[in-house]
């Protein structure tokens, strides 16, 4: 018996099996019967429409809605975003100060409890949910925090950066990650060893600077002594976290700025050499083993950004991009629809000075699927070189050489995108939440006193393409590929900043009051300033688009 003699619906059950390339392929063979089956299928057509947005359906979520409803959901939250129509909208007030940490992961906000005088530094982590009725919760550690890290949907994790004076020597501090579950604040399960020690360090450095992300079992932090004129301590620590090994010894670093690309590539933008360094950071063959190597990092290869005038200089050099890679996913949200890491941006921030104390932000967003498939290429390229070189039976004792340098031509022009200063408000206010997967949002510098639209910018490609074919409206417009300098200070760069990469920019007709504007898979939160004007944030607006 043929599989086309089955009756349609054993049919559809085997389709429902296949990856959708395969589905694809079915396709192409422009047979009939499974045209029908497939393009009349709603659980088929849900999983076409998920990949084209760029997400998958959160599988925790309890009752699972029917193929039907959920394409229904789908098509409702994409249009939501597309034209900013927020289907829900609510305030959360915060009634107490705050430190200066903070982060928004998953459909959670966080932020650093009060500060205690004698060190300025919190002892305690309060989150929320984005859900409306939701109520605060803490985390207590008991040590100063300097900053903390998350991988909520992939550990249940939270890692807190402790920094405490020694008792016996106070003119010495150690720094320390200390890692707990987040939905029970108590040590993780996961962990052989709860609390990583990073190193010791002299009092007089200062208060360091942090960036921390976890993918899979590799835990990255980079640490930086901003007023230290040595700078010999600035460094960046790599762990697997459930058994505390180290698998390198620390690098030294010029900014705090890194983020994963993939689960095994880590990038590390770097300010004194004005590029990005890749490094591969194998993952162990499996989330679940318990394993001490070897495992060894590697260096990859360098990508420039554009060259610099000769006046100018790298000040400062962040990323960020939401979600990370994951291995896994095992903590329940109630969002119904998960971006796809593979689908999403990272958005870079480039602060640039002259030498006399002037200085501009610059600010462009890397798509992760590019990237990674234009790294891909490069590894394949020089593998079938090498492969060449030793079929050529060449007795010389040459090495092959590799040049690990890509110039921005080579990588930024199909991959990254410059924005206009305006896509620059919010990192500019220390907030650097404003991507999820492939959109980012932006608001005017001085939206808290004088009320400025919203504007998102998607750089999903397959909604650029839609929208290019009849979406377009006065608030929603497809940005092309550009041929030109950057909007603003185009005399900074010493070479034009083209682009392949088009974005679709939506523009809300409400203005709101915000003083910045952060995003989550199913929102927009708008932070609102206390009424006093003392520049404490006052509550949150969260709307709900997804």
């Amino acid at each position: 018996m043929d599989l086309l003699d089955l009756p349609p619906e054993l049919v559809l059950a085997c389709l429902a099996q296949l990856s959708l390339s395969d589905i694809r392929s079915c396709l192409a063979a422009r047979n009939r019967l499974f045209s029908v089956i497939i393009l009349t299928s709603a659980a088929i057509r849900y999983r076409f429409e998920q990949e084209h947005a760029g997400v998958v359906a959160n599988a925790h979520r309890s009752p699972q809605p029917p193929a039907s409803d959920g394409l229904r959901e789908l098509r409702a939250r994409e249009a939501n975003w597309l034209h900013f129509t927020p289907s829900s909208r609510h305030t959360t007030p915060f009634g107490f100060p705050t430190a200066s940490i903070y982060d928004l992961a998953a459909d959670v906000y966080l932020v650093g409890d009060v500060a205690d005088p004698s060190t300025s530094l919190c002892t305690t982590i309060k989150y929320i949910s984005t859900d409306p009725g939701s109520s605060w919760v803490r985390i207590e550690v008991g040590k100063p925090i300097v900053d903390f890290g998350t991988a909520l949907e992939e550990h249940d994790l939270i890692a807190m950066v402790t920094y405490t004076r020694h008792p016996d020597d106070a003119e010495m501090a150690a720094l320390e990650v200390v890692l707990l579950q987040f939905s029970t604040g108590a040590r993780h399960p996961l962990a052989a060893i709860p609390i990583l020690h990073v190193h010791d360090v002299d009092v007089d450095r200062g208060r360091p600077a942090i960036s921390i992300e976890i993918v899979g079992a590799v835990l990255a932090i980079s640490v930086l002594y901003w007023m230290d004129p040595r700078r010999d301590r600035d460094s960046l620590h790599l762990f697997y976290w459930q058994t505390g090994v180290r698998p390198l010894d620390p690098l030294m670093v010029s900014n705090i700025g890194l983020t994963f690309l993939t689960p095994e590539i880590l990038l590390v933008p770097s300010a004194l050499d004005q590029m990005i360094d890749v490094f591969r950071i194998p993952q162990p063959p499996s989330d679940d083993d318990v394993f001490s190597g070897p495992y060894h990092p590697s260096f990859v290869r360098s990508l420039h950004l554009p060259q610099l005038n000769p006046n100018k200089h790298i000040l400062s050099f962040q990323c960020r991009g939401e979600p990370n890679p994951r291995t896994r996913l095992v903590r329940p949200t109630t969002t119904p629809f998960l971006s796809t890491p593979e689908d999403s941006i990272i958005l870079f921030s480039v602060d640039i000075g002259d030498g006399e104390g002037r200085s501009s932000t610059h600010m462009f967003v890397v798509s992760r699927a590019r990237l990674a498939a234009f790294l891909a290429s490069q590894e394949a390229l020089e593998a079938e070189r090498r492969r060449r070189l030793e079929e050529a039976d060449d007795d010389s004792d040459d090495e092959y050489d590799v040049d690990t340098d890509l110039n921005w031509a080579e990588w930024g022009v199909r991959c990254a995108r410059w924005l206009d200063d305006a896509g620059a408000g919010t990192w500019a206010r220390g907030y650097i939440t404003t991507t999820c997967g492939s959109r980012m949002v932006a608001i005017a510098h001085d939206a808290w006193s004088r009320p400025a639209p919203i504007r998102v910018l998607d750089f999903n490609q397959r909604r650029v393409e839609r929208v290019r074919d009849g979406a377009a409206n006065s608030r929603v417009r497809v940005v092309d590929a550009d041929a030109g300098t950057v909007p603003h200070q185009p005399h900074v760069f010493a070479e034009p900043l083209t682009s392949s990469l088009p974005y679709i920019e939506t523009v809300s007709e409400e203005t709101f009051p915000y003083a910045a504007v952060l995003i989550n898979n199913s929102d927009i939160i708008g932070v609102k300033l206390n009424v006093n004007g003392d520049q404490d944030v006052g509550s949150l607006e969260v709307l709900r688009l997804g």
